[in-house]
């Protein structure tokens, strides 16, 4: 029964079982499958709810793993879960699936990112005392999904054969900061909704939000005690600092050499749009020439998910070969690939290949690298200035260009507040396909020892609606210490990028001191995060020393 549409009736077989806790294996009526429904227990008494299906009749074959947190506090429903998993049984894959610790019908506490590694590893031994294990595995996931395994990717298991682990990144530095600026729409917001979600008695003050002073004291205000896992990191905001290589809570240096120090090919992918573009992209890049060799990297046109939207809004969203492909056939494209020892469609062993948004086409490179053609374009002549008060509720600039949620989004028109400057640009005379990262020089001045600054690049390309391109922060005294009116030039470098301007767009570049994604700067110089009394700063920019840097194709 090759449709997966039509009921399953399910019955228990009496198939013995050598995994850990012996559970019953069963055997749809239409005898194709055989699954399991389980509970894996860990070292430390933890129950994780484990799901495994196999085809019913091919002995041992490969299994491809996947763990999550993103399920709800009920039994899945076997009959559609096992005709879910048929793209994985059609092609003679087994597929293991589980709930995370503290998460669905799994026990234990639910602190994002701890006890991956542990619980991955174990979850690698219960794979193997199942009967069908042939000695391959195979580990899928994106997002979390992903971090789920990169947690234990060093270790390098050698029945580990292969993985397709998308849209996250192994820097945790990059999870939580852009340039010393906590990220509170991205780990703030996220960290909220996951920790300790099961339960019910944990009294969470919602009035709270991450931009209140100081940012330090946020988990006390929000739960009533520390949370290490999120305030360790907090306190640290620069990417140098010794804290993101320790062992202390929050650091991720156990993720961070996942790809270096594993030798099975990976498949990476990212999206011009996602919320890890340029930390994927940089994963990518410091890869040595033969790990590379192994791997292939997937830069498509959509955002965070992984998988093309129901309904796009443009015809260019489109896969390698036109089609719309989801995670799913993705990985095992590339796990066949990898089994049958022949190249995988639409990712080619060692290359970057990427989607040009307005161009429509796909290309394949090394590395995503900066177009050697600099195009600089200046932003006026004047200056301007405004008044930044980091307690007036912040500007919510629609989407976010590589580095926090969002995505491509319209913008609001120029100038929509007046704490936000607009400067639209001359229009475009040439075409120009602007690839790598573009920059900015931003001259500016303040009357604070520290402020910060936030950039962000659109694009009209014809029909009056300003689609957003890229985004950045930097503050003032991030680089070297700041006397109050001294003249300064901040340099900002956005996420990669790769698209065309045609003859005729115009590009609009906006200045501000704030986005709602991140916490507010409160203007005062030294330890921001520990600052309980913000100050609102005079901030001044000056066009005519202002520009925007595109880096073009020949």
């Amino acid at each position: 029964m090759n449709d997966t549409g039509k009921k399953l009736t399910l019955v228990v077989a009496a198939i013995a079982m050598s995994a850990a806790n012996a559970a019953e294996i069963r055997i749809s009526s239409d005898g194709t499958t055989r699954f399991v429904e389980d509970y894996m227990q860990t070292d430390d008494g933890v129950k994780l709810y484990t799901l495994a299906v196999a085809p019913a009749g091919a002995g041992t074959c490969p299994i491809v793993i996947g763990r999550t947190p993103y399920v709800k506090d009920v039994r899945v429903d076997m009959e559609k879960w096992v005709a879910e998993q048929r793209e994985f049984t059609d092609r003679g894959y087994s597929r293991v699936f589980q709930h995370c610790r503290g998460s669905g019908m799994s026990s234990g506490k639910r602190v994002p990112y701890e006890g991956e590694r542990a619980d991955g590893l174990a979850l690698l031994e219960y794979a193997r005392k199942l009967p069908w294990y042939g000695g391959e595995i195979y580990l899928t996931g994106s997002s979390y999904n992903a971090t789920a395994h990169f947690a234990y990717l060093d270790t390098n298991p050698p029945d580990v054969k292969g993985a397709s682990l998308i849209v996250q990144d192994v820097n945790r530095y990059n999870i939580v900061f852009r340039n010393g600026f906590f990220k509170a729409g991205l780990q703030g917001s996220w960290f909220l909704k996951e920790f300790m979600k099961k339960d019910k008695s944990l009294v969470r003050n919602k009035s709270e939000t991450f931009a209140g002073f100081p940012l330090a004291d946020f988990a006390r205000r929000y739960w009533g005690f520390d949370v290490p896992a999120l305030t360790c990191a907090m306190r640290h905001p620069r990417p140098d600092d010794p804290f993101w290589r320790s062992s202390e809570p929050g650091s991720g240096a156990e993720y961070r050499n996942a790809m270096l120090k594993s030798s099975m090919p990976v498949l990476l992918k990212t999206a011009l749009y996602d919320i890890y573009t340029e930390g994927i992209c940089d994963m990518w890049r410091e890869l040595p020439p033969e790990r590379r060799a192994q791997c292939a990297l997937l830069i498509d046109a959509y955002g965070h998910p992984g998988r093309p939207p129901e309904k796009p809004e443009s015809e260019f969203m489109v896969f390698p070969g036109g089609s719309r492909r989801d995670e799913g056939v993705e990985a095992l494209d590339w796990f066949d690939s990898i089994r049958g020892g022949r190249p995988c469609p639409g990712a080619p062993r060692g290359k970057t290949r990427y989607y040009a948004l307005w161009e429509n086409a796909w290309h394949e490179v090394d590395v995503l690298a900066d177009g050697a053609r600099e195009v600089r374009m200046r932003l006026g002549d004047g200056e301007r200035s405004y008044v930044y008060d980091p307690k007036r509720p912040l500007p919510e600039f629609p989407g976010s260009g590589g580095i926090c949620f969002g995505g491509m989004q319209a913008q609001p028109p120029p100038g929509f507040r007046d704490d936000v400057l607009s400067f639209v640009l001359p229009t475009i005379g040439e075409r120009i396909d602007v690839r790598g990262r573009m920059e900015a020089e931003i001259s500016v001045a303040s009357d604070c020892q520290d402020t910060c600054f936030y950039v962000r690049a659109s694009v009209d390309k014809g029909d009056g609606k300003w689609l957003l391109l890229r985004d950045d922060i930097k503050s003032l005294a991030y680089d070297a210490p700041y006397a109050p009116g001294e003249r300064r030039t901040l340099r900002f470098r956005f996420a990669d990028h790769a698209f065309r301007l045609d003859k005729g767009d115009r590009l609009r570049v906006d200045v501000s001191s704030a986005n709602s994604q991140f916490a507010p700067h409160p203007n005062t110089a030294g330890s921001t995060f520990a600052e309980t009394k913000p100050r609102v700063a005079r901030n001044k920019v000056f066009a005519e020393g202002s520009s925007l840097i595109l880096h073009a194709l020949p």
